[in-house]
């Protein structure tokens, strides 16, 4: 394999390309990434997040094959190889980097405009199933036939959820990439903090990239990492829950989510983005910008509010503490009641409700496998003294169209 090209990146210095892949690189699914922004509306708090899936999805490429040139460099290529069931090839060695790498390039292809802002208005299946609808796009899977059946069909089967059932190194693959220590994860991570200028998503990649290793488990081989590493999963690990805690769950952010949602729901026709994936390219952050701009100037225009909000910077503020619980439907509970009695008064203040629910696997890096010095492996949460003990309680606000202060 001959990375002969090279695109400049802030995060990783240089993505090495194949000549080869520019025509996919070129193509409409993947060049409609460049404006899909990879953190929605975060600009507005975080002005340095302008950053796009495409950057993204150029990262998480060349994660991916770092990853696999330290592996290699290190185990050598039988030792790399032999547990994946692939016998010792250097045609077997360029067909597995090849499948990592175009995984890494199109494991995002179906994001909606601003990415999961609006991943609620696509058709069932969310942009995973978005994804592999655009697999099928000409510009896509010519490309991937003109590799060969072999890695057409297994590029298609590792960007499935649902596929199971994959062999060895199909698995390897996909948690090589979309793991929960994968490519995708270690790019986004040191991209958005790099881009918005802080530091909690940042980790020790270069010792990471040196202690990760293929492990036989009871569940088939999979990536983990070598005792050495724990400390830098410690900190990978650490880094994404303070990503969400500081960065993604941010109030501000919440909010004008919600307020775009709103519009797109009124704007998009039946509320919905096409199913046709030559319908479903033609949406992006540009055109919702324009549908936001349009309505902004027509008082009378659908989602005209809205758009003011987002634009004008009036966006509905928190009001009051926030209430954490039990669970979602606790904290819902709650914060209904507290809307009522805001209601009561003054009717006008037009609340809004907005639960935080933390994603489920926030700290599922406590199973990644560790091989010890023995050859015995453990769970990273049986090593570690963090990871595996990270918890968010479920939690909400209130926002109003005015803050109002608490009567008595």
């Amino acid at each position: 394999m001959i990375l002969s090209e090279a695109i400049r990146d802030p995060v990783h210095r240089l993505i090495r390309l194949e000549r080869e892949d520019l025509p996919l690189l070129d193509g409409a699914p993947v060049q409609r990434l460049r404006s899909i922004s990879q953190l929605g509306l975060t600009d507005r708090v975080y002005p340095g997040a302008r950053h796009s899936r495409f950057e993204h999805a150029l990262g998480t490429l060349e994660v991916a094959t770092m990853l696999l040139e330290e592996m290699r460099a290190r185990l050598g290529l039988d030792a790399l190889l032999g547990p994946l069931g692939l016998p010792e090839s250097e045609d077997n060695w360029d067909q597995l980097v090849r499948m990592a790498r175009l995984v890494a390039l199109l494991h995002d292809i179906g994001h909606a405009p601003f990415s999961h802002v609006s991943e609620g208005l696509l058709p069932s299946g969310g942009h995973e199933q978005m994804t592999l609808a655009l697999l099928e796009h000409p510009a896509v899977a010519d490309h991937l036939r003109q590799r060969g059946d072999a890695i057409c069909d297994a590029v298609m089967r590792i960007l499935d959820p649902t596929d199971l059932d994959l062999p060895p190194h199909l698995r390897f693959v996909r948690s090589l990439v979309c793991g929960r220590f994968g490519a995708d994860r270690m790019d986004y991570l040191l991209r958005d903090s790099h881009c918005l200028g802080v530091q909690y998503g940042c980790f020790d990649l270069p010792r990471i990239l040196h202690t990760l290793t293929p492990v036989e488990t009871t569940d088939g081989v999979r990536l983990g990492i070598e005792r050495g590493g724990v400390l830098a999963a410690e900190g990978l690990q650490w880094a994404r829950f303070s990503m969400f805690t500081q960065v993604y769950f941010h109030h501000t952010r919440r909010i004008l989510d919600r307020h775009l949602i709103n519009f797109l729901r009124v704007v998009i026709p039946e509320g919905r983005y096409p199913q046709q994936p030559e319908e479903y390219l033609h949406w992006d952050d540009h055109r919702v910008l324009g549908l936001l701009q349009q309505a902004r100037r027509d008082t009378t225009a659908p989602g005209h509010l809205d758009a003011c909000r987002i634009l004008d910077r009036k966006q509905h503020r928190a009001v009051g503490d926030i209430v954490e619980g039990s669970d979602v439907e606790d904290v819902t509970r709650r914060l209904t009641e507290r809307c009522k009695e805001l209601l009561l008064g003054d009717p006008d203040l037009d609340p809004i409700i907005d639960v935080v629910e933390p994603p489920p696997d926030l700290d599922a890096g406590a199973a990644l496998p560790v091989l010890l010095e023995n050859q015995q492996v453990r769970s990273l949460g049986e090593i570690s003294a963090l990871v595996g003990r990270l918890r968010v309680k479920p939690y909400g606000r209130i926002y109003c169209s005015r803050v109002t202060q608490p009567s008595g």
